[in-house]
């Protein structure tokens, strides 16, 4: 496959990735937004990542507390870097979770994570499970301050 073929059928395969995972999470009561990444990240490290904040929210029982809100899930960072005097090379990666309701952005959740000698994907899941843990802290501070507010109450 030529060069400019394959980066067509890598966009076409991660934008009907993306299709399938909103399709498979649309009931969920959490609504995941598309994943953001700063420009010339790897389209499949954005899927990778909202890929693995649904599963972390589903696995941690959070659906029906989300109902109403969205979440845009973000890679802020995703570096290398070796310490001085260090031979293994560190992955740094740090996750933003904006919580949304119908009156806007309502909560910023980040998570992080610094491995060495595992892979961007690994990374990026323990990043999102770092946030995605942050949540129901979160969820009930909003409640706490807006008793009235059904959809934090859920």
């Amino acid at each position: 496959m030529k060069p400019r073929k394959a980066s067509l059928a890598l966009v076409l395969a991660g934008s009907l990735a993306l299709s399938f995972a909103a399709l498979a999470h649309a009931d969920s009561g959490a609504r995941i937004d598309a994943a953001s990444a700063p420009a010339g990240t790897d389209p499949r490290l954005k899927v990778a990542l909202q890929n693995s904040v649904a599963q972390r929210v589903t696995d941690a029982g959070l659906a029906r507390s989300l109902e109403g809100y969205s979440l845009s899930p973000s890679l802020v960072q995703l570096r290398r870097y070796v310490e001085p005097g260090q031979k293994h090379a560190r992955l740094v990666c740090i996750v933003g979770l904006a919580l949304s309701s119908d009156r806007g952005v309502v909560a910023d959740v980040r998570g992080s994570v610094v491995t060495v000698g595992t892979s961007q994907l690994s990374a990026v899941d323990a990043a999102a499970q770092a946030a995605v843990a942050r949540l129901p802290a979160v969820l009930s501070q909003l409640q706490a301050r807006d008793p009235n507010n059904r959809v934090a109450q859920r």
